[in-house]
């Protein structure tokens, strides 16, 4: 067979040109007009192609399609190619499991020779990537070979390297016998990117070698060769020489769509950078890959461009981003690689072994029985009797093992689940003081502007009064009464005033002292419009005492009919200084941007509704984007700059205002601005 006819391959080999070419918008408009079932076969496997290496959730989609599609034009080759895209997608969505499944019943299907009795005419080959000369028999050899390369890859995923090369002599013999050069580079660099793994560096460095050269003579991308011997390079010490090799990879990658080749290609290269203390070299690679495993959203990229993250930050001694990061890591391997699917993994693995073998023993007891056919019929029954009892028994046996391997495993895998834990809510719990002792270092700016006026009004009178005392002094040693009988009545009332205006500081001492002390969660009942408006003109001040420059507008909007409301004060007063400060924040930013012709504007406002107290805080800012609305209620989400913010404030205030049985939501417009509202329920006892 002819290495142009066993092009098979290319079926879900994410980096072929042509696939690349077809636009999918062309291929959606066709499938919405199509009614014919095999042309909508064709184009659901194109679609799925398309999609395998972008949106491997879309690529699942339109290769369930497919599959069902074949099913249903008995096109068993069909399904077994669909099954591999399957497995391809939930590979890349980290759904292990899944794609096992996937990829062995493809296996399982593509393995029986009559499914290449019925293939779709050669008018529809070009659609879906292959020769129109291809056979059928060619085509069911390909798909196997394919097939059995993936299923090694998944195993290479699971660091089980023994089951990968198990399935790559599948398919590298598969190739060898169709002479497809092609897919021989694919798999000899697959093979040397195993051996790299397993520390056998040598036998790499040979099969990426071999890898590179069948490139050449089948004019495929040598992209994945260059990225392995740039690893091998790094491993032995050659950074220069791993550097060019990592440069052409992800340069070959790029030029070809391979995302995975960039990605791998640029996390190296900023490991290299940051070894060689070239910091902005290595943030530069580091974003890099981690904008674009962002853009493909699947889960393996995201961990290592966040594992990368971590390493930046660690060397430039910014902890507050290596938290951010090791938290992002913490959460996705707890969703992806935990016990369960663990074992399920090895559930799928284990009854493929187990099928295995049973076939194996059905085959052996077909040659036997062919063979002592001539035995007697008792001595024949009561041989496949024992036979069958001990197969039970020696299944048992392996089922028991089994279990208790995975039962040693599973408390294993739950120990390190509830250590990781721990550390989490250690530093979890770090965080939250770290954000609370931001918040009261905002209040405690606005308290020291608000204190100085009524010191500054003590401070006058009593010099007025010395003054005064003075002249009283004077006029009761000349005898005139009538003057100081004035003179004592403007003492009296300057000493109100006095009172009034220490009364007034000591208020704000108090106020200060109950926000700063620990919560100790007792509701009271508490003048809702007294504390918007103290922690408005507290953050006002607040930010002032930041920033001389700053200018806002305030506008107020009370409603009188609210009266109490039963709340911790404590930790409502953090909600409004966290959602006041950044209403201002967000004003400064755009006033900084725009200059005087902006007039920022800030609003806090109360109503009344039914058994509701809504509190308003708006802002004039630049609102919030649609693409980020539904995670800024998320722990560690932010969008200010590295070091302006925790991403933990609208955390810590959605969840007091849940504790309180109330809710908060946020309306905004990119633009012109946001508002957070909040609504808290009226007990009985705090209505008017």
């Amino acid at each position: 067979m002819k290495t142009s006819l066993l092009i098979v391959f290319a079926v879900i080999n994410v980096i072929s040109l042509s696939a690349q070419t077809e636009s999918i918008d062309s291929l959606k408009n066709e499938l919405e007009i199509t009614r014919n079932d095999t042309m909508q076969y064709a184009l659901l496997d194109a679609l799925s192609r398309n999609y395998l290496e972008t949106k491997p959730d879309s690529a699942l989609y339109y290769a369930r399609r497919a599959m069902e599609t074949a099913r249903g034009l008995q096109f068993k080759l069909g399904q077994a190619v669909s099954l591999g895209k399957i497995g391809y997608a939930q590979q890349n969505l980290a759904n292990y499991p899944a794609s096992l499944k996937a990829y062995l019943s493809g296996i399982e299907i593509a393995n029986d020779p009559k499914s290449a009795n019925r293939i779709l005419s050669s008018k529809y080959f070009p659609l879906l990537a292959l020769n129109p000369e291809l056979t059928g028999s060619g085509f069911r050899i390909a798909t196997l070979g394919f097939l059995h390369e993936f299923t090694g890859i998944l195993y290479e995923n699971a660091n089980d390297y023994e089951r990968e090369l198990y399935h790559l002599r599948f398919a590298r013999q598969y190739a060898e016998q169709n002479k497809d050069t092609a897919h021989l580079s694919e798999l000899y660099y697959i093979l040397g990117r195993v051996y790299l793994s397993m520390q056998k560096n040598d036998s790499a460095f040979i099969y990426e070698q071999k890898a590179y050269q069948y490139s050449v003579q089948s004019g495929a991308s040598p992209a994945g060769p260059l990225l392995t011997l740039g690893k091998y390079y790094m491993a032995i010490g050659n950074d220069q020489q791993a550097v060019e090799y990592l440069r052409r990879a992800s340069s070959e990658s790029h030029a070809t769509r391979y995302f995975r080749g960039v990605i791998a290609s640029n996390l190296l290269l900023s490991a290299i950078a940051r070894k060689r203390r070239d910091m902005d070299s290595s943030l530069y690679f580091a974003n890099s890959a981690l904008l674009l495993a962002q853009q493909m959203n699947a889960p393996d990229l995201l961990l290592r461009a966040w594992s990368e993250q971590v390493a930046f930050y660690s060397s430039s001694k910014r902890i507050d981003s290596v938290a951010k990061y090791q938290a992002l890591i913490i959460q996705l391997k707890d969703s992806l690689f935990n016990s369960k699917q663990l074992q399920e993994f090895r559930n799928v693995d284990f009854d493929e072994q187990q099928r295995q073998q049973e076939v194996e023993n059905v085959r052996k007891a077909l040659k036997n029985r062919i063979q002592t056919y001539g035995l007697l019929a008792g001595l024949f029954v009561f041989l496949l009797i024992a036979a069958i009892l001990w197969r039970n028994n020696r299944h048992k046996q392996k089922a028991y093992a089994l279990l208790k391997a995975q039962k040693r495993e599973t408390d294993f895998q739950k120990s390190k689940v509830e250590q990781t834990l721990d550390e989490l809510r250690s530093t979890q719990s770090q965080l939250i003081q770290s954000e609370k002792m931001a918040s009261l270092g905002e209040l405690t700016a606005g308290i020291a502007h608000e204190i100085q006026n009524p010191l500054n009004f003590v401070n006058n009178f009593s010099e007025v009064n010395n003054e005064l005392i003075e002249e009283l002094k004077n006029e009761l040693a000349t005898g005139n009464a009538q003057s100081a009988n004035e003179i004592m009545n403007n003492l009296k009332e300057n000493g109100e005033k006095i009172n009034h205006h220490g009364k007034r500081a000591d208020a704000i001492v108090k106020s200060m002292l109950q926000h700063s002390r620990v919560s100790s969660g007792q509701k009271e009942l508490t003048d809702i419009n007294a504390l918007v408006e103290e922690h408005l003109r507290l953050a006002y001040h607040g930010i002032r005492a930041k920033d001389k420059n700053f200018r806002a507008e305030m506008k107020t909007e009370f409603d009188n009919s609210i009266g109490k409301i039963n709340v911790v004060p404590q930790d409502i007063g953090r909600v409004l200084l966290n959602l006041i400060n950044n209403a201002f924040y967000a004003v400064s930013e755009r006033q900084r941007a725009e200059g005087e012709r902006y007039e920022p504007t800030v609003k806090v406002r109360t109503a009344k509704e039914n058994r509701v107290a809504e509190i308003g805080v708006t802002d004039n800012g630049n609102g919030i984007q649609q693409k980020v609305l539904d995670k800024i209620f998320q722990p560690f989400f932010t969008t200010k700059p590295t070091g302006e913010g925790t991403g933990l404030g609208l955390s810590l205030a959605y969840d007091i205002i849940k504790a309180h049985g109330g809710e908060i939501r946020v309306e905004t417009k990119e633009g012109e601005g946001s508002e957070f509202i909040i609504q808290l329920p009226l007990s009985k006892t705090s209505e008017p």
